[in-house]
């Protein structure tokens, strides 16, 4: 078996057929489908169930409600395939992904293949593109965080790459369980490890966002919580990397994204993750314009947050 793709399952009767259709479809066949039941309540189970029995490359597996990183890990270690894929079971990918994404591993045997996406939340659209990068160039893990960085390339989603298992397994790279923002936290552990990487120019993941979705969650402690311990933990991994201008790369990614959480939680108090303060925002900003964000993020948080997400609502009609 050359892919198994990995797909947790979680109350999404709805758009649940959506996804493994796509899945069927895909050009290359010598794929497994390893659907993860993770404890759901509505028909998700029985749709699985239904799907097994018409179709021999399909796995279910039913468990306890563990949450995504729960779910994904148990379909790595249940997966027989060489590679491994990540879809969320409320989204879908184009039919041609696995033979392209294949395609680019094995040509030159590389760790990790990152793609391209298409998020669409109501009638918006953002697309996920590496313009950046050559197609048909190797970087090792350093080059790929520095370039995509410098670029405003560096996505966080786990389902945007295509992996090797045997890199993942002998990295120890499962996710951590019990956590929200697990693909943040997963995101530089991937990279920091990886030898080879490797872009496509290819738009293969349809991600929709639902008002509903783990993405979309108000649980506005526990968002809060698991956000500062990521960034505890990136700001503990950073500090031992060897590479000074990596180190700086990442160190700025950490500035920016706090900032940008503050906002997106309404973080108004003069609170920081652990080891994290005003010192290491200033001194970590990847560009003058970052700068002015930062001293006035500084100076007044409440005024940056307002201004930031009156911008963003406006934006948005």
């Amino acid at each position: 078996m050359k892919i198994s793709i990995i797909v947790p399952v979680y109350n999404v009767e709805k758009e649940l057929p959506r996804c493994i259709e796509s899945l069927l479809r895909q050009t290359y066949k010598d794929i497994e489908i390893i659907l993860v039941d993770d404890g759901s309540t509505d028909e998700s189970p029985c749709i699985c169930e239904n799907y097994a029995k018409k179709y021999l490359n399909i796995k279910v597996i039913h468990k306890e409600n563990g949450g995504l990183s729960s779910a994904r890990n148990c379909g790595i270690n249940n997966s027989n395939g060489k590679y491994l894929l990540f879809v969320d079971s409320d989204d879908y990918i184009n039919d041609e992904t696995c033979e392209r994404f294949l395609k680019a591993i094995e040509k030159e045997d590389v760790d990790v293949v990152v793609g391209e996406a298409r998020e669409t939340r109501n009638d918006k659209i953002v697309l996920y593109k590496h313009d950046a990068f050559q197609d048909d160039k190797v970087y090792n893990g350093n080059e790929y965080i520095n370039i995509a960085i410098k670029n405003n390339e560096f996505y966080a989603p786990a389902w945007l790459n295509f992996y090797k298992k045997e890199f993942l397994v002998n990295n120890d790279l499962f996710f951590k369980e019990g956590i929200l923002h697990e693909d943040m936290q997963y995101l530089p552990r991937v990279f920091l490890n990886a030898k080879k990487v490797k872009t496509i120019s290819y738009i293969f993941y349809e991600y929709i966002i639902r008002e509903n979705s783990i993405t979309t969650n108000k649980n506005y402690k526990k968002n809060i919580e698991d956000i500062f311990e990521i960034y505890s933990e990136w700001y503990d991994m950073f500090k031992n990397i060897e590479d000074k201008e990596t180190k700086k790369m990442l160190n700025c990614v950490l500035s920016k994204y706090f900032i940008a959480s503050c906002r997106m939680f309404s973080i108004y108090q003069d609170i920081y993750p652990k080891n994290i303060d005003k010192k290491f925002l200033i001194c970590n900003t990847l560009n003058f314009k970052e700068l002015l964000k930062t001293m006035f993020f500084l100076c007044s948080r409440k005024l940056y947050i307002g201004v930031k997400n009156d911008r963003n609502r406006k934006n948005k009609k």
